[in-house]
């Protein structure tokens, strides 16, 4: 009977022992999940942010390069200016060294001939008319000379500051870009769909379905994408998601949205969905999105991502004024 007891006892232990590992087991795998969940929206909205600054930066460095571009073709359309001017200028003065030499020569061969007196003066006054013409019109071209020059130095400068902006510019281009490369290639693996999004073109309506780039007179924007290279086994329905963000990964108020968990490797991740569309792919197709914000937007950069229920597809920067 005591053996009997004993081996009872000893059971119950084993059995409490099982449970508490068990449960020990259970609060780490919650762990780890909480800690993946976390981990998967930290790379999501880093990703979301330097593709926006990436874009940004991108398109500032466009921006510069015109500028670099168009006060070059200035700089030397003033400098092509400021020659024609200078060569006008001699030209002038030699026109009046030939009057001064054609002056001279009528005083001599009037007072060797018989013409008329009144004769002589008029022909005297027309070419002293021409003479103070020509020296007027050197003045226009000297004053007009120096402001060209006074032009040419300030365009120097600014031509030289956006070269150093642009030069700066593009190195920390290539830097952000080569960050972004492994959060994307990290997301890419956290969250790997099979297949990806490419071709984003982002139009801004406004009213009467204007295009416009002016935040308060936004009305609807329509995102186009395009999905290629879609695996055979993939070839199905499939739900994408429509994601809006601002330039720091933060969801938009304005834009209505829906929270909902997508799908990543290890787990499902928590995003504020403005859109989802139910679409049976091909092998290829060219799709499109839109959403319609209920106030007004306000100017900066915004991102959009687009997810599927497969995994994560890519994303594009766009910017109001």
């Amino acid at each position: 009977m005591s053996n009997l007891k004993n081996e009872n006892t000893g059971n119950k232990t084993g059995f409490k022992v099982a449970i508490a590992a068990l449960a020990l087991f259970l609060l780490a795998a919650l762990g780890g999940v909480y800690h993946f969940s976390n981990e998967s929206d930290t790379y999501a909205n880093k990703s979301v942010q330097l593709k926006s600054e990436l874009t940004a930066l991108n398109e500032e460095k466009i921006g510069l390069e015109t500028e670099v571009s168009e006060l070059t073709a200035t700089y030397d359309a003033e400098t092509v200016k400021n020659t024609k001017l200078e060569t006008k200028i001699v030209d002038a003065e030699e026109k009046i060294k030939g009057l001064k030499w054609r002056i001279s020569k009528i005083k001599k061969e009037l007072s060797e001939t018989k013409i008329s007196n009144e004769e002589m003066q008029q022909r005297i006054a027309e070419l002293n008319t021409s003479k103070e013409e020509l020296f007027a019109e050197i003045a226009a071209l000297q004053t007009n000379n120096k402001d060209l020059t006074i032009a040419k130095e300030s365009l120097d400068v600014e031509l030289a500051a956006a070269n150093d902006e642009n030069t700066q510019l593009t190195a920390q281009l290539e830097d952000l870009t080569a960050t972004n490369a492994k959060m994307q290639q990290r997301l890419f693996t956290l969250a790997p769909a099979g297949f990806q999004a490419t071709g984003f073109q982002i139009q801004v309506a406004g009213r009467k379905d204007k295009l416009t780039s002016k935040a308060k007179q936004v009305r609807a924007i329509k995102v186009g994408f395009d999905l290629a290279n879609i695996p055979a086994e993939l070839q199905k329905e499939h739900e994408i998601y429509l994601v809006v963000t601002d330039g720091e990964g933060v969801p938009v108020k304005k834009i209505a949205s829906t929270s909902m968990d997508v799908p990543t490797a290890e787990g499902g991740l928590k995003v504020e969905v403005a859109g989802t569309e139910t679409i049976a792919l091909t092998e290829n197709q060219s799709l499109s999105m839109a959403f319609q914000p209920t106030d007004k937007m306000d100017a900066g950069l915004y991102n959009v991502a687009l997810w599927s229920d497969a995994g994560y597809l890519g994303s594009a920067a766009f910017s109001l004024r």
